[in-house]
């Protein structure tokens, strides 16, 4: 590297001679992937002129030189790993303009950081980062380091030789068509051999056409000209959703890719897999998540999310034994008509159902999006949508994030579900049944109306509280009076703690004076209920997988109690789209709070919030408040009618009842539950004896708890 770019190139007067030759500088950046408009940008030229450069046409001469010498060195130290040179900012190319490959450029800081990988120390940076370059980082010393000595300039080994790659072939170069794209063949295909020696792509719609590849390159082939593909979840407002191909496990083996999933530093954007360099030869990549059961992949210099294909990978986990868990005694087709089903529910599946439940938040209300090198608008978003990427409030900060390092459990935000029980009363002990009802998606019901704001949060000392802005407010909540011994308490804690808005306006409405000490408050616009699109979505989702297995509305009690006894027995993948809305509900909530997978982090050491407008604790904390507040004000209007609840676990309670029957509670005309279907709505669970639920009592253990595991 230093006879290609030798220290005197670093001066700013330096002479055009100590360019690469144009080969050269050709060469290095195909084999960066990178295309003449991105050179030509960073380095605020014209394409031909950089056409012109590579051919020898014309020489840059003046700040163009030095500007597309330190480009062209740090594609070098790309390539070979090494660090770049350094030279004045003056000259720096614009490296945005290059896309993700700006964070990749390897360099030497003057003094050793630990390397966010291993955590030993390192003077090389990655992306500014300190990290050790390469897929892996060197073994730890097996003595402590010696002191140091007088630092001495590096100098390169003469006997090494420079590394040499083979010349990039323009034609196996595969390119992703950016307009006049079709997605007539459905969002999805499922890959997999057709009992000869080829595969076969089965469709959503039952169709199913050969395909002729023996290799992910000829696979990619395929689908870049296959038709697949789905619309906006928001017509006009959000980009279309790439293809997604499921491999089988024997489509898997007939491409030639291992059966067992990557190993941990494998799945590393930068990692040796033989999927990646298979990927690497026809200019594509994975996105920043690397490789896994679910990878998005795309050409190097177009934009991922718009241009991505994505790969399921069953014999890795995808489906089967991840949190999708769908049954593998379904067939190829079948497979797919599942998946299309879920597809025109929510969302195609790019991931697990929790991934999926989070970003059907964004696709409900996108962002503005421009691609990451042109700058060219490719939707205009949705008013309302989520735009800023902000940090919680140091009191709303999830366990692991680094503003809660160091963090008092007192200064933590005071939310959580309702997880409560008693022994039963005298006359309640008389009874024979203990009945569990359960709210059917109890935080889909008490998502809607939720105000969030685009914007980070403020610290504002004793602010009049306001309903209407959401934030964090330190109050003292006293115990709510007059409160039934026989009921739980409304709120997680009593005395001086921090809540969130929903918990605070509930303490209000039961007769608490509320005098905040101190708020985290976000008052920028807009502040809406965000998640109404996504409640709407998830319910209609709902109702329809129930109506698919046989169980409508407009069901009696009994038929309802009958319908769910047999559900479990029913259509496997009927229950399977059940379960797989349902995952998506809760999983897509916990993500808003969910530790980022950066392939670069350490798992033990504190996070930084990752760049995603849609990650907001603050909002996993105001649903969680209010789901407690509804079911608290439920329990209270029940309690008008003589019964009280026994124990009390989230969404999930449990009545003492003299016949094995919910009618006996929800049959009364004041009840605060209703038998039914829809979101809010409740369910049976299960029928206990009393002496069952004493026996949880004495084994100091909540009995709520016991009966969770509903039909849905």
């Amino acid at each position: 590297m230093y006879e290609l770019f030798p220290t005197d190139a670093l001066l700013p007067a330096a002479a055009p001679r100590d360019l690469p030759a144009p080969d050269e500088r050709r060469r290095l950046r195909r084999q960066s992937d990178l295309s003449l408009h991105q050179v030509a940008d960073a380095c605020s030229v014209t394409e031909t002129t950089v056409r012109d450069w590579e051919n020898g046409t014309t020489t840059p001469r003046g700040h163009n030189a030095d500007v597309y010498r330190n480009l062209l060195a740090g594609l070098h130290a790309r390539l070979t790993q090494t660090p770049a040179p350094t030279y004045p900012d003056t000259t720096a190319p614009d490296w945005p303009a290059l896309g993700a490959i700006h964070r990749e450029i390897p360099s030497q800081a003057g003094t050793d950081q630990p390397c966010r990988r291993c955590r030993q120390p390192t003077g090389q940076r990655v992306g500014g980062k300190p990290q050790h370059l390469g897929t892996r980082c060197p073994a730890p010393a097996p003595h402590p380091a010696s002191p140091p000595t007088a630092s001495v300039p590096a100098q390169p080994a003469p006997t090494q030789p420079a590394v040499v790659f083979p010349p990039a072939i323009p034609a196996a170069r595969l390119d992703y068509p950016t307009a006049g794209r079709r997605t007539s063949a459905g969002p999805l295909a499922v890959i997999d051999t057709d009992g000869g020696q080829g595969l076969a792509a089965h469709y959503p719609d039952g169709h199913r056409r050969p395909l002729a590849a023996d290799n992910c390159t000829e696979l990619l082939s395929w689908a870049v000209t296959a038709g697949l593909g789905a619309p906006a979840v928001k017509p006009g407002a959000g980009l279309d959703a790439g293809p997604l191909l499921v491999l089988t496990e024997a489509a898997t083996a007939r491409l030639a890719l291992p059966l067992a999933p990557p190993a941990w530093a494998q799945r590393h954007p930068r990692s040796d897999h033989l999927l990646l360099r298979q990927l690497r030869a026809i200019g594509w990549q994975t996105d920043t998540h690397g490789l896994g059961p679910w990878s998005t992949l795309h050409p190097s210099n177009q934009d991922p999310h718009r241009d991505g294909i994505h790969l399921a990978v069953t014999a890795w986990g995808a489906l089967y034994r991840d949190a999708w868990k769908l049954p593998e005694t379904l067939d190829a087709a079948q497979l797919a008509c599942l998946l299309g089903q879920y597809t025109s529910l929510l969302r195609t599946p790019l991931g697990t159902p929790g991934d999926c439940g989070h970003r059907l938040m964004s696709d409900l209300r996108p962002p503005a999006r421009r691609h990451p090198v042109s700058g060219a608008l490719l939707c205009p978003g949705a008013p309302g949508a989520l735009t800023e990427c902000v940090d919680p409030a140091p009191c709303e900060a999830p366990a692991g994030h680094h503003l809660a390092e160091g963090r008092a459990a007192a200064d933590s935000l005071a939310v959580e579900d309702l997880n409560w029980w008693r022994t039963p009363a005298p006359a309640e002990a008389e009874c024979a049944y203990v009945v569990c009802l359960a709210v059917n998606l109890p935080y889909v019901a008490d998502c809607n109306n939720i105000r969030v704001a685009d914007g980070s949060a403020c610290e504002v000392d004793e602010p009049p509280f306001d309903r209407r802005t959401p934030g964090s407010w330190l109050v003292a909540l006293p115990p709510v009076r007059p409160q039934h011994p026989q009921l739980p308490s409304p709120f997680p804690t009593e005395g001086l703690a921090w809540h969130p808005t929903p918990a605070v306006a509930y303490a209000l409405e039961r007769g608490v004076t509320i005098r905040p000490v101190k708020g985290w408050l976000r008052r920028t616009s807009p502040s809406g209920p965000y998640l109404n699109p996504w409640y709407d979505r998830f319910r209609k989702a709902h109702l329809t997988a129930l109506q698919r297995l046989g169980i409508t509305a407009q069901m009696t009690p009994q038929a309802f109690e009958t319908a769910l006894h047999d559900l479990p027995h029913g259509d496997p993948a009927g229950v399977a789209l059940l379960r797989a809305v349902h995952t998506s509900v809760d999983g897509g909530l916990a993500r808003l709070a969910a530790q980022p997978a950066d392939p670069d982090h350490h798992p033990a050491l504190p996070w930084t919030s990752p760049p995603d407008p849609s990650w907001r604790p603050d909002l996993l904390a105001a649903v969680t408040a209010n789901t407690r507040a509804n079911v608290h004000r439920k329990l209270c209007q029940t309690a008008r009618t003589g019964h009280f609840p026994l124990a009390v676990h989230a969404g999930h309670i449990v009545y003492a009842t003299r016949t094995p029957s919910i009618l006996e509670i929800t049959g009364e005309a004041d009840c605060g539950f209703r038998v039914g279907i829809s979101p809010g709505h409740v369910r049976p669970v299960a029928v206990r004896t009393m002496d069952w639920f004493l026996e949880h009592c004495r084994q100091d253990h909540n009995p709520a708890l016991t009966d969770t595991a509903a039909p849905w």
